[in-house]
């Protein structure tokens, strides 16, 4: 007995000896795989998320002129809005002519065909929408049957509004004043692709007119009448079809350049948008220079920005003049968290006219930092 104990007693303590405590396994295993050349698999590092794009972008719609329809990648006066994880654009489709006696035979009496939405989720693919108005969709008397130059669709407080010029062609009794001239309407709607309603004419607004809401629920329009105007605006009456303007109407930007010591100064002002960037009111404006101004740096259609810190002003413009390339834009919520704005290609005949977007920043001296761009970019997501 004594001496099968002991043998026992000998065959655990080999046991023990044998045994490879847990915590080592991990590094046995690594000397395992560096002795044979292999070490596990590693994961690859964290690639910074980044969102690219290409100038101008990838887009193109329908005209139809009566007989054929023809691909058409011209533009003017984009705008888009982000709603989710969609951006929505809608502007002036061809032919941007006016009230032309020779185009009257033509297909809706030679207008644009109305305003039509277009979507993307990364500005690459695009969907074609319904139409928000549509010519000859509407009766002959319809006030503002033709045109529809210039639209913008604005959320305010869950509602989406559509801000359009427009008049009609077929009689001049049919506009509202009984005679030809350009005005401006708004409708609302529930959702960004509508169906918008109530589309109202608001009382002697000119071609161009934008709409702004203030935080506190105000609104306002943002008028060209060769300088740039604003007044509040009452749309409580929206839905029975009153829109009073309220209170004065203030001159805000002039186009003379003198008030920040350039020579060269615009030939009017046009295209308004307003938007509130950090604490300041930022005004941008489509700056038409001549194309014979004695400076080069000072010809060609710009867009001009002043900033204010109240709604009404007073608004410091911009001392260079200008601040980049394209005329009338729109400004929208970007991919990165950032400002961008939409507009045509204005610079030179390498893609005038095709639909182009870029990021904006205001630095701490309250200048809009930003510049138009053909090509590829990439910018990091936040």
């Amino acid at each position: 007995m004594r001496n099968s104990a002991g043998r026992a007693a000998c065959s655990r303590k080999r046991e023990n000896e044998m045994r490879i405590p847990v915590n080592t396994l991990p590094c046995l295993i690594a000397l395992l795989f560096a002795s044979s050349g292999a070490l596990p698999a590693q994961p690859p590092p964290a690639r910074e998320a980044v969102f690219d794009y290409t100038n101008p972008l990838d887009f193109s719609y329908q005209y139809f002129d009566g007989k054929t329809s023809h691909t058409e990648k011209e533009l003017r006066d984009p705008c888009i809005i982000r709603e989710g994880d969609t951006y929505y654009l809608v502007f002036t489709m061809y032919p941007f002519r006016g009230r032309e006696e020779r185009h009257l035979e033509e297909v809706d009496m030679g207008s644009s065909p109305g305003i039509q939405m277009f979507s993307t989720k990364d500005f690459k693919a695009w969907k074609t929408g319904n139409w928000l108005v549509k010519s000859s969709e509407l009766p002959q008397d319809c006030p503002y049957k033709h045109r529809f130059w210039a639209p913008e669709i604005h959320k305010v407080n869950g509602k989406f509004y559509v801000i359009f010029t427009a008049d009609n062609w077929v009689d001049p009794k049919y506009n509202l004043d009984g005679k030809w001239g350009m005005y401006t309407y708004i409708g609302v709607a529930d959702s960004v692709t509508g169906l918008y309603e109530h589309i109202t004419r608001i009382p002697y607004g000119p071609c161009d007119t934008t709409l702004f809401c203030d935080s506190d629920g105000t609104f306002y329009v943002v008028m060209p009448k060769g300088e740039i105007y604003i007044q509040k605006l009452d749309l409580s009456g929206l839905e029975k079809g009153v829109i009073k303007r309220v209170g004065e109407e203030k001159r805000i930007v002039t186009k003379s350049n003198a008030d920040i010591g350039v020579a060269v100064s615009t030939t009017y002002l046009e295209g308004p948008w307003l938007e509130h960037m950090g604490n300041k009111y930022v005004l941008f404006f489509a700056a038409p220079y001549p194309d014979r101004s004695p400076d080069p740096e000072y010809r060609g259609y710009w867009v001009g920005a002043a900033c204010a810190d109240q709604i009404m002003g007073p608004y410091q413009k911009d001392p260079r003049g200008k601040v980049f390339f394209g005329g009338h834009i729109a400004v929208f919520d970007g991919p990165d968290g950032r400002k961008w704005f939409s507009y045509r290609w204005e610079r030179d005949n390498r893609a005038r006219g095709l639909l182009c977007i870029d990021p904006m920043d205001l630095d701490k001296d309250g200048r809009i930092q930003a510049t138009d761009h053909l090509g590829e970019a990439t910018v990091p997501m936040k």
